[in-house]
């Protein structure tokens, strides 16, 4: 292979990897307005631990009670439940219904507005 070629190839190949490591970095979404009633009580960034509640940081495909370092109820615990953006709307809506005997102090809010909290947390990967 010439050697103009090799270094056209190692150019597109460095070009190819800085555009990947960008898209891996590139920030979440902006939180629907909402979402500040769950920051009272939840932390959403990498590498923070929990507060009241878990950290929602990584939260997508996590199954229920599974967090490192929080004291979950035995009924989350024992759950089959793995969040994904329907569980996690489901389980915002109305928690006590979804996982019965969980102890997140909060009552439900309106589908459509638990949908757009739980597609935001879906954002929320490493």
């Amino acid at each position: 292979m010439p050697t103009r070629s090799i270094a056209a190839a190692a150019s597109l190949l460095a070009a190819a990897l800085t555009a990947t490591a960008a898209l891996a970095q590139a920030p979440a979404a902006a939180p629907p307005p909402l979402f500040a009633v769950c920051q009272s009580c939840h932390e959403s960034t990498a590498g923070a631990g929990p507060s009241v509640g878990p950290n929602l940081f990584g939260v997508g495909g996590r199954k229920a009670g599974s967090s490192e370092g929080f004291d979950y109820s035995d009924a989350m615990k024992g759950s089959t439940i793995v969040w994904s953006a329907d569980t996690l709307t489901a389980f915002i809506t109305d928690p006590n219904k979804t996982i019965p005997g969980n102890k997140m102090d909060y009552s439900g809010g309106d589908p459509a507005t638990a949908k757009q909290i739980a597609d935001y947390l879906m954002t929320l990967k490493p």
